[in-house]
C-alpha cells in the first residue's frame, strides 16, 4: 500500500513539473489549462515574481475602478502596490474555451482583504482572463480583466470612483 502511494505521489509530480517549470527567463506555464491555478497559488503565496511571471509583456489588466493597467512593469506595480493587503483569494474556473494558440478563461472569486484597522472585507466578482501560447512553448496572460465576467450591478459597485 506504501509502494502504490509512493508510485502515484511521483507521477502527480511528474505531471505537474510538465504543467509549469522554470527557466533561464523565470517561471513558466507550459500547461494553459492551470493558469488559474497557478495564479491563485502564486497571489496567496504573495510572489509577486511569480505573479509578474505569468503576463506577457505587453499584457492588459482592467483593474477595479476602470484602471487600465499596460504592460509589465505598471502590472508589478499594481502587484506591489495590492498584494500586500490581500489576505486570500479563492479562485474557481466557470469555463475555459481554448482555441489554437489562445485560451478565454471566465473566472469567479473572491477576495479577502486586510484593512488599516485590522478588520477584513470580502469582494466576490468574476473576471475574464486570456491566455496566449507564446514562441517558446509557454502561456502567458495577455488580458486580465478583473470584473469583465461580472453582471452589471456587480460591476458598477466596483467601478465607483471615491
Amino acid at each position: 500500500m506504501k509502494l502504490k502511494k509512493f508510485i502515484i505521489t511521483l507521477l502527480l509530480l511528474a505531471v505537474s513539473s510538465l504543467a509549469f517549470s522554470t527557466s533561464s527567463s523565470g517561471f513558466k506555464i507550459t500547461d494553459p489549462n492551470l493558469g488559474h491555478k497557478i495564479f491563485t497559488q502564486a497571489l496567496n503565496d504573495k510572489d509577486i515574481d511569480k505573479l509578474v511571471a505569468l503576463y506577457a509583456d505587453d499584457a492588459v489588466m482592467v483593474a477595479p475602478g476602470n484602471n487600465i493597467i499596460k504592460g509589465k512593469k505598471n502590472i508589478r506595480a499594481f502587484f506591489e502596490e495590492v498584494v500586500p493587503v490581500i489576505d486570500k483569494i479563492s479562485l474557481d474556473t466557470v469555463f475555459r474555451i481554448n482555441y489554437k494558440d489562445t485560451v478565454i478563461f471566465r473566472s469567479k472569486y473572491t477576495v479577502i482583504y486586510k484593512m488599516p484597522d485590522g478588520k477584513t472585507e470580502t469582494q466576490s466578482t468574476s473576471g475574464i482572463e486570456v491566455e496566449q501560447k507564446q514562441a517558446d512553448g509557454s502561456w502567458l496572460f495577455i488580458v486580465d480583466h478583473h470584473y469583465g465576467g461580472a453582471d452589471y450591478l456587480d460591476f458598477k459597485k466596483l467601478n465607483i470612483k471615491k
